[in-house]
């Protein structure tokens, strides 16, 4: 009877281990996030996408991302600003947030391809266009579902998809983790819960040579589409991205460290 106990103790004993692993799944909410992990300055990222992982680089862009920390409206706020260069500039976003839980204040971008910009003011609850370049009008469908999707997001707290890569250094780590992100892209889309899970730890190089040591954090859709980052322990910034998709893959570099992975024993 003691070793049936004893049997029974270790293989509940295990199960609890299990479940806890399986359920460490973080909902992020106002105050789950580390503010003072934020890089503040400039930094830049080489983009590009690939047909395949051996293929040679196409769409070269160069992604430009300055980081200030300053007041807006006499609250404390960080100003990011966002460039895209591709032989001419393809993409701008300025944007302004919350210091205390990164929600965002103010948003306002505009993509070469669409010829307008909108300005989304999440304090007055707003929305604006502005046309640049476009040939004709803006289309009304467009502002609808902007602002109907804008409105929307009010339901929940909400994190900036657009700068995501700014999001990834504030989260708090851990081995296994899975973070479940309430994000919002202003003027792509609904706001939606998203899940990105730790898987591991990887190590990337740095052009001296020197390993780094990451976290890799990891989300997945159907058909084959997922998104992966390498995120240093040290600094907690975002040194490189992949993303694959039906029609190749995608890739952020932080200029200054290799893309190569150099996987951990």
């Amino acid at each position: 009877m003691k070793l049936f106990f004893t049997l029974f103790s270790l293989l509940s004993l295990a199960a609890t281990a299990s479940i806890a692993k399986v359920t460490d799944t973080l909902q992020i909410k106002q105050g789950d996030l580390d503010m003072k992990a934020l890089q503040t300055g400039s930094y830049s990222y080489i983009l590009y996408t690939r047909k395949t992982k051996d293929s040679p680089a196409q769409r070269i862009t160069l992604v430009k991302i300055n980081v200030e920390a300053k007041p807006y409206n006499d609250k404390p706020a960080f100003f990011v600003t966002q460039e895209w260069d591709r032989d001419t500039i393809v993409h701008a976003a300025s944007s302004v947030f919350d210091a205390k839980d990164f929600s965002t204040i103010l948003h306002d971008t505009w993509w070469k391809s669409t010829g307008y910009s909108i300005k989304f003011d999440f304090e007055a609850k707003t929305v604006s266009f502005t046309e640049r370049g476009i040939k004709g009008s803006i289309p009304d469908s467009v502002k609808l579902i902007a602002k109907k999707d804008f409105d929307q997001s009010f339901e929940n707290y909400n994190l900036n998809w657009h700068a995501d890569l700014l999001v990834y250094q504030v989260l708090p780590y851990k081995d296994g983790r899975t973070f479940v992100i309430n994000y919002y892209d202003p003027g792509f889309g609904k706001a939606e819960k998203v899940n990105y899970s730790v898987t591991g730890s990887d190590f990337l190089v740095n052009n001296d040579g020197q390993k780094i040591d990451c976290w890799v954090l990891y989300h997945s859709d159907p058909g084959n589409i997922y998104e992966r980052f390498w995120i240093s322990k040290k600094t907690k910034e975002v040194l490189k991205e992949e993303d694959s998709s039906p029609g190749g893959y995608r890739y952020k570099i932080k200029i200054g460290v290799g893309g190569n992975v150099v996987h951990s024993p």
